[in-house]
Formats: C-alpha cells, structure tokens, sequence
C-alpha cells in the first residue's frame, strides 16, 4: 500500500506539491496525468525516496523500483554485459524479455531513447520489486514496442504487483483498466 497524508512539497520558495492525499492499494494500476511542472515526477520520487517531503506523512508497505524519465545507465559498455550483470545481481533469467523486446546487443551509448527504455524496463523486470513506478516510459517508443510494453504491464498486473505510471496521454493505458489521479499545479483534480 502507499499512502499519502497532507504531503507538502516545497523546492526554495515554491511549493510543487500543496496538501496531498491519497491512498493505492496493493495489486493496483494508477496513473498520475497531469502537465510539466503538475507533480507527478515528485509524487514518485517520494514513494521512491529520491527526495523527501516537507511535511505530511507518506507510508510504503513493499519494494520498489523506480524507472526514471531521465537515468543513468553505465555507457561505456555493451548490452549483454548489463543484462548478465542484472541476471547476476537479481538471480533471474531476463532472456526471454531481452528477446522479446528486441534489444540490440550493441553499446549502450549507441543506443537510441526507444532502446534505453526498453533496457529501462528490463531493469524493473529484474529487481523482482513489489511496487514499479515508471515516468513517462513510453515516451520515445515505436507503436510495436509499446504495444509490447503494454503486454508486459500486463503480466506484472497478473503478478500482483502495484504500478504508478505518469502521463501526460492516459489514452495509451486504456485497456489496463487503470486508477487515475488527475495532477494540477501541484494538487489532486477532478479532471484535467
């Protein structure tokens, strides 16, 4: 479960996020949609304990594993050295998903931003977390490569996981019958 209470959120002297509550449920699909600048990044950086709140309480029962919109991966070497690492790291076999997904086993720097999220992706896979938070991943995919992420979300709603997902375009998330927390200038709406 994650659970916010009147959660404040200031950076210097503006407040991105302004009296928030709200609670998801374990095994839920919520998406945060909202503009640039609405919250929804900051929402999941504090469940994620990337940064910390100003005042307010937040609770979170399970792991999590945060994908990014913007992350670092080690650049300098190939594919298939990373995903061994994360087979290594995780005790898991990823060679289905790295199949599936088509990743080319080149460097990751020679990687384009469709092909980093994708190896973004099989990162969470790995980390066999409870809870999955993604920003904006679909953002730089191909139409086949997210219909593909789509069936993935899928198995790890199958799987019981908890996944919070911000958008700016909820159309693409339709079919996973989602929850939807409507963000505006730092606080929750109805609609947007």
């Amino acid at each position: 479960m994650i659970k916010f209470i009147n959660v404040y959120k200031k950076y210097l002297n503006k407040i991105v996020l302004n009296d928030i509550s709200f609670t998801l449920e374990n095994n839920s699909f919520t998406l945060l949609v909202g503009e640039n600048g609405s919250g929804k990044s900051t929402i999941l950086k504090l469940i994620s304990k990337h940064i910390q709140k100003t005042s307010g309480k937040i609770d979170v029962d399970g792991s999590v594993a945060y994908l990014q919109e913007k992350y670092t991966l080690p650049r300098h070497i190939d594919v298939k050295t990373y995903i061994s690492f994360l087979e290594s790291l995780y005790n898991v076999d990823l060679s289905y998903y790295v199949k599936y997904l088509d990743i080319p086993k080149i460097k990751i720097r020679e990687l384009s931003k469709g092909n980093l999220q994708k190896l973004g992706i099989i990162s969470l896979i790995a980390s066999k977390a409870e809870i999955l938070l993604l920003d904006e991943p679909s953002e730089g995919m191909d139409s086949e490569t997210k219909k593909k992420f789509l069936n993935i979300l899928s198995t790890f709603k199958k799987e019981n996981k908890t996944i919070v997902i911000s958008t700016h375009d909820p159309k693409d998330y339709i079919k996973l019958k989602t929850n939807t927390i409507y963000l505006r200038e730092g606080t929750i709406c109805e609609n947007i």
